[in-house]
C-alpha cells in the first residue's frame, strides 16, 4: 500500500527524523533522492498499515531534500523550528523561497517554534555563537527524541560542532541527556534508536578528500547492544495495532472517545488525533479482554468437564465412550490454549490497555498545558517487553501543546469522571471477589461434609447402592470446582485489580480535593493555573506508575492449561 492510500485516523505513525549537511554537491542530489525513495518504499512494504510522518527543520541542504522527497511521496511533514522564522531565515537568505515552498506544504498546525533553551534569551540568540548554536542543538535533540528512525545524510565524521549532524546522530544513538530532557532520571534506560546513514560528500572539504567518499552508500547504525531485529520487533507491534484498528467499530470507538472527552469540548487537531488513537486502543482493549475472558472461562469449564467425566467413568459408567470424553475435552482445551497463544488475546488486551492509559494521560497533560511526553515517564521498568508502547506514544506528541493555561472545567469533569469510575469499579470488583471466595468456601465445606458423612455412615452407605458413589463423586468433585474458581480469580487478577482501582479512586479523590482547595484559596488566576498544572502533572505521573505496575503484574499471569 502506498503512503497516499493509508488511512491514518486512529493509527500510530512511524516518525522519521531528518538531519544532514548543508553543503551537498548538486550532482549528488539525484543519487541521494533515489536512496531516500527506496528507504520510504521499503518501510511502506514492511509496515503497510502504518502511516509514516517525516520530521525536518527545513535547514538548507539535507533537511530540505528529505522533506521534499517525503512530500512527493504524500507523507505528512512536521516542521520543528529552532528559531522564529524571521530569525531562522537569516541563516540562509538566498534560499528563503525554497524554505517557504516546503514549509507551506506542511499543515499549519505541524509547523512550530521550539521554546528557548535554558540560558537563552530573545536577545542572545540573534547573534551567531553559543546561544544560537544551543537552539540548533535543541531542535536536533527534539527530532532525535521524537522520531523512531533518524535519516542522516552525513560524511561519517564527528567535527564536535554543537547542533551539527554528528551531534544529532549521537543524540539518537546515545540519548539526549539531562540538558534537553530534564525529566529523565539518571538510572533510566536511555531512549535511543537506529540511524539510516546515507554517505554524503561535503563542498566545504577539499576536493580530494570529498572524492574519497562514495556518495549514496547506505548503512544502518544501531545503538550499543541493539540490532535490526530489536527494532523490527517494535515496529511490527505498532503495525499489528494499526492493522487491528481496521476492525474497530465506529459506534464503539465513538463511545470510548466520548467517555474520555465529550464531543462538545473544543480540541486542538493534535489533541483530537490523540483522542482518535485512544478510542481505537480502548475499543481494542475491551474487545481482547472479552476474548481472553471467554477463552479462560471455556478452559475452566472444560477442565471441570474433564474432572466430571473421570469421576463418572470411575463410579458410574465404566465404558470407553465415557472415558473417551476425558482425552476429547483435554484436546479441546489444548486447541483453545494454542489458538489463544497464537492470537495472544490476553497479551493484546494488556498492551492495548497500557497504550490507552498512556494516551489518556498524554491528553490530560495537553489539556493542562503540561509540556511532558508520556513516553519519557511510562513503563520504564518494562523497557524490553513493552518498549513498543513507549515508542508508539513517542509518535503521538510530536507537536507541542498549544495551550499555555489549563482547561479547568474540562479537567474538573475528567477528574470527577475518573474518581466515580474507579470507585464504582473497585466496589464491583470487590463484590465479585467476595462472591467467588464465598462460593469456593461453600464448595470446600460441602466436600468436607461429604467426606465426613462417608466416613461416619460407612456401613450404611456400603449397602445404599448408587448414593454411596454419588457422595464419593461429590466429595472429590467439589474441591476441584472450588480450586478452578480460585484459579479464575487468580488469572483475572481480581484481588490485585480491586486494590489498584481503590488506589486510583483515592488518588483522583485527593486530586479533586486539591483542585477545589486551589480554586477557593488562590485568587490570583496565573498562580492558580500554575499550581493546577503542577497538580495534573503529578496526577498523571501517579496514574502512569500505578498502571505500569498493574500491567506488569497481569503479564505474569497468562492464560494456561490447568495443572494438577
Amino acid at each position: 500500500m502506498s503512503a497516499t492510500e493509508r488511512v491514518t485516523t486512529g493509527c500510530l505513525p512511524i516518525v522519521i527524523g531528518a538531519c544532514g549537511h548543508h553543503d551537498l554537491f548538486p550532482e549528488d542530489l539525484a543519487v541521494y533522492r533515489e536512496r531516500l525513495v527506496q528507504f520510504f518504499d521499503d518501510l511502506g512494504q514492511r509496515y503497510p498499515s502504518t502511516p509514516i510522518q517525516v520530521m525536518s527543520s527545513l535547514a538548507v541542504g539535507a533537511d530540505r531534500l528529505v522533506a521534499d522527497v517525503a512530500l512527493q511521496l504524500g507523507l505528512e511533514l512536521i516542521v520543528p523550528l529552532p528559531l522564529p522564522e524571521t530569525e531562522y531565515l537569516k541563516d540562509f537568505p538566498e534560499s528563503a523561497d525554497e524554505y517557504r515552498r516546503l514549509r507551506n506544504s506542511a499543515p499549519e498546525r505541524n509547523v512550530f517554534v521550539l521554546p528557548l533553551a535554558e540560558g537563552n534569551t530573545d536577545d542572545n540568540i540573534r547573534q551567531p555563537g553559543e546561544h544560537r548554536d544551543r537552539q540548533y542543538a535543541q531542535v536536533g535533540a527534539f527530532i532525535a527524541t521524537h522520531c523512531h528512525i533518524l535519516i542522516a545524510l552525513w560524511d561519517g565524521m564527528n567535527n564536535r560542532y554543537v547542533g551539527g549532524t554528528a551531534h544529532v546522530v549521537e543524540f539518537k544513538l546515545e540519548g539526549v541527556g539531562l540538558l534537553f530532557l530534564p525529566e529523565q532520571k539518571l538510572l533510566d534506560a536511555v531512549d535511543s534508536g537506529p540511524v539510516f546513514h546515507v554517505m554524503t560528500r561535503r563542498r566545504k572539504k577539499a576536493l580530494a578528500e570529498s572524492g574519497a567518499v562514495a556518495p549514496g552508500r547506505t548503512n544502518w547504525i544501531y545503538p550499543r547492544d541493539r540490532s535490526e531485529a530489536d527494532y523490527d520487533h517494535i515496529y511490527k507491534y505498532i503495525e499489528t495495532f494499526n492493522a487491528d484498528t481496521a476492525r474497530c467499530d465506529g459506534p464503539d470507538v465513538r463511545h470510548s472517545r466520548e467517555s474520555l472527552v465529550p464531543d462538545t469540548v473544543d480540541l486542538e487537531p493534535a489533541e483530537r488525533k490523540i483522542l482518535d488513537i485512544y478510542g481505537c486502543a480502548d475499543t481494542l482493549a475491551i474487545h481482547y479482554r472479552r476474548v481472553a475472558h471467554r477463552i479462560l472461562i471455556a478452559i475452566l469449564l472444560l477442565a471441570t468437564g474433564m474432572a466430571l467425566a473421570f469421576e463418572a467413568y470411575a463410579h458410574f459408567f465404566v465404558t470407553r465412550y465415557v472415558l473417551a470424553l476425558y482425552p476429547a475435552l483435554f484436546l479441546t482445551i489444548s486447541g483453545l490454549y494454542f489458538w489463544h497463544r497464537n492470537h495472544d488475546a490476553h497479551g493484546k488486551y494488556l498492551d492495548y490497555r497500557a497504550l490507552a492509559e498512556g494516551l489518556r494521560v498524554q491528553l490530560l497533560w495537553r489539556l493542562a498545558g503540561v509540556p511532558l511526553d508520556v513516553s519519557s515517564n511510562y513503563l520504564r521498568k518494562q523497557n524490553d517487553e513493552l518498549q513498543w508502547i513507549r515508542e508508539g506514544l513517542r509518535a503521538v506528541n510530536t507537536i507541542p501543546p498549544a495551550r499555555t493555561s489549563p482547561d479547568v472545567p474540562m479537567l474538573k469533569q475528567w477528574i470527577d469522571d475518573q474518581r466515580n469510575y474507579f470507585t464504582h469499579s473497585a466496589r464491583r470488583q470487590n463484590e465479585s471477589l467476595e462472591r467467588l471466595e464465598r462460593y469456593s468456601g461453600w464448595l470446600y465445606g460441602a466436600g468436607l461434609l461429604a467426606s465426613v458423612a462417608v466416613i461416619a455412615f460407612w456401613d450404611f452407605l456400603e449397602h445404599s447402592g448408587e448414593f454411596h458413589h454419588v457422595l464419593i463423586v461429590f466429595m472429590g468433585f467439589t474441591p476441584v470446582v472450588a480450586a478452578l474458581w480460585v484459579k479464575y480469580a487468580e488469572k483475572t487478577g481480581l484481588q490485585a485489580q480491586c486494590k489498584q482501582y481503590a488506589r486510583f479512586a483515592t488518588i483522583f479523590n485527593r486530586a479533586r480535593m486539591h483542585l477545589k482547595e486551589l480554586e477557593q484559596r488562590v485568587p490570583e488566576e496565573q498562580e492558580r493555573h500554575v499550581r493546577i498544572t503542577h497538580l495534573i502533572r503529578e496526577l498523571g505521573k501517579e496514574a502512569l506508575i500505578e498502571n505500569g505496575d498493574w500491567v506488569l503484574l497481569r503479564r505474569e499471569r497468562p492464560i494456561e492449561i490447568p495443572k494438577g
